[in-house]
């Protein structure tokens, strides 16, 4: 089994980005500071939140996505860390999930690399699908940039 300890902080940093890449793309592309946004933004973390706990259930069972788990879980608890985060808007994904698979290659097993390749997309997934554009949200919930953004990941996360 492959551990956080089997990662130096550089490789770890990379992975969690790599894991979160979802949630960072999504809050890019919000300006927080409008009512609208900010409603999306708390329904996009709470649904996080509940997808983390849900993930836990399913990939609990591999001590790498537990960990990488509990450290998503400890970082969103702190809301001013994640609203002073310096996210720049993604325009190319190949070099993150490129780094990642590398690294994933190198110190997980198979196993653990489809899991946490299959975690990231499912955690994109459900912040895209979390909030909707339009009026606090309730417009549609995924959009064509989102859709576009999600099929990208996708592809990259296959290229393996």
């Amino acid at each position: 089994m492959t551990t956080k300890s089997d990662f130096d902080p550089k490789e770890w940093s990379d992975l969690m980005y790599f894991a979160c890449i979802g949630l960072s793309y999504k809050y890019s592309t919000r300006d927080i500071h409008a009512l609208s946004d900010m409603v999306g933004f708390l329904r996009e973390m709470l649904s996080a939140h509940t997808f983390l706990t849900s993930a836990m259930n399913k990939y609990g069972n591999l001590e790498l996505l537990r960990e990488v788990i509990n450290d998503l879980v400890s970082a969103s608890k702190s809301r001013q860390e994640l609203l002073n985060e310096d996210f720049n808007p993604f325009k190319n994904l190949e070099p993150t999930v490129a780094r990642a698979n590398q690294i994933l290659a190198d110190k997980a097993t198979s196993e653990e690399a489809r899991a946490m390749r299959a975690f990231t997309y499912e955690l994109a997934f459900e912040i895209a699908k979390a909030a909707g554009d339009g009026f606090l949200g309730t417009g549609t919930k995924v959009s064509q940039s989102e859709a576009e953004f999600l099929s990208e990941l996708k592809s990259h996360l296959l290229d393996v």
